[in-house]
């Protein structure tokens, strides 16, 4: 009897110390969490999903540098979301679409214009005279030779290129009304406006020198299946210099790829930052 209430009093002075242990062990293991992911991971792991349909020399120049990427985005993203606006084939605006800030650019005699009419957005001018100023340096006239273009005005033309050459060679040549970028405000075509423009000196020291001045070549040679326009020497849409240092950076130096990859991600880029 003696020996079982021995046994008794053992058992009920090692249960609360097994207790108390059992508590501290759960403590313990409850306080441990798991880490939340850094920012930079956040990143990595947010642009490997977003840029999953872009070519993947493009996909790679972005993940292999994304603090850089990041830091040049950050740029374009504070500037108003307009000025990188997607007009294309797929994209339109609409009938009623005017930038707010046209100005008639026979206010500017810094300019060489093939008519009196022309017209873009304020926030180009300066950059554009910069342009203009440092290829008169070198010699060479930058001829303005079409600009805005509103909706009514687009519709006609894109009519009048169809009867011209039919609508396979239009549709290749010219855009519908609400797809150009001419409405935009942004978009300049300079010279003659013909596959001879390119071997021009001027067309030359444009191709070579624009991104300096924020200006993009819109329609690049070999990439129609992209843009679906034909290569266009002559025109250049104005993107900022945030813009086109980070297109030459990290989107092969193809306007259509920024500009896509802008538009359908703004949101959660902005989220990111």
């Amino acid at each position: 009897m003696k020996t079982k209430m021995i046994i008794i009093l053992l058992i009920f002075t090692i249960l609360p110390l097994t207790s108390c242990n059992g508590n501290s062990d759960k403590e313990k293991t409850d306080s441990i969490q798991t880490p939340l992911p850094s920012k930079e991971d956040s990143q990595m792991l947010l642009l490997e999903k977003l840029t999953l349909d872009l070519p993947e020399e493009i996909r790679k120049a972005i993940l292999d540098d994304v603090n850089g990427f990041m830091n040049q985005i950050s740029l374009v993203l504070k500037l108003p979301s307009d000025t990188f606006l997607q007009a294309d084939k797929q994209h339109f605006l609409g009938a009623d679409y005017s930038p707010v800030d046209i100005v008639m650019l026979t206010d500017y005699p810094e300019m060489t214009l093939s008519r009196n009419n022309h017209s873009l957005r304020e926030i180009l001018i300066s950059d554009l005279l910069l342009m203009i100023e440092d290829a008169r340096e070198e010699g060479l006239t930058l001829v303005i030779s079409s600009t805005y273009r509103t909706y009514q005005y687009q519709d006609k033309l894109f009519k009048w290129n169809v009867e011209q050459n039919g609508l396979e060679t239009a549709m290749r040549e010219s855009a519908k009304p609400g797809t150009s970028q001419h409405q935009l405000g942004t978009a300049i075509d300079f010279g003659s406006i013909t596959d001879e423009y390119a071997f021009t000196a001027p067309g030359k020291w444009l191709l070579e020198n624009a991104w300096k001045y924020g200006f993009s070549l819109s329609y690049p040679d070999g990439y129609e299946d992209v843009t679906g326009y034909r290569y266009e020497c002559w025109h250049f849409r104005y993107i900022t210099t945030a813009g086109t240092e980070l297109q030459r950076t990290y989107f092969g130096d193809i306007q259509h790829y920024m500009i896509a990859f802008l538009n359908d991600h703004r949101i959660e880029l902005e989220r990111l930052l």
